[in-house]
């Protein structure tokens, strides 16, 4: 079965870079501009995963993977990319966050990590 996966940044270049890539290897993917949008549509579908940027107008992040720990049932992964050293990475970990990854990034490098957490089992305990 085909993974999901939701894209999240205000960059649209970004997002489409990513789509095209995750699709490129297998993913169903689809995109929200930030944090808000975001978690309506994690609301409304079910995905395995989720890779957004911590720093958006409109919510970022970190907000984000916060308000998808404190849901009911099953939660997607959830994954973060950053340019900023100041972002609190022991509260995002104890959100569910399974990776932090730093700017610059290499896309591969992005898309290899996440591929390689999907595969495995994830239990997400409520906190």
């Amino acid at each position: 079965m085909q993974k999901k996966i939701l894209i999240v940044d205000d960059e649209p270049m970004i997002r489409e870079i990513f789509k095209e890539a995750f699709e490129a290897v297998g993913f169903i993917a689809h995109d929200a501009q930030n944090g808000r949008a975001a978690f309506q549509s994690i609301m409304n579908e079910s995905y395995d995963c989720v890779l957004s940027d911590v720093r958006m107008p409109g919510g970022d992040g970190v907000e984000l993977a916060k308000n998808i720990f404190h849901m009911s049932g099953p939660k997607p992964q959830v994954f973060l990319v950053t340019g900023f050293s100041d972002v609190n990475t022991q509260k995002a970990i104890e959100w569910g966050v399974q990776k932090i990854f730093d700017k610059p990034f290499s896309f591969k490098d992005v898309i290899e990590g996440i591929c390689a957490s999907v595969q495995q089992p994830h239990v997400h305990s409520p906190g």
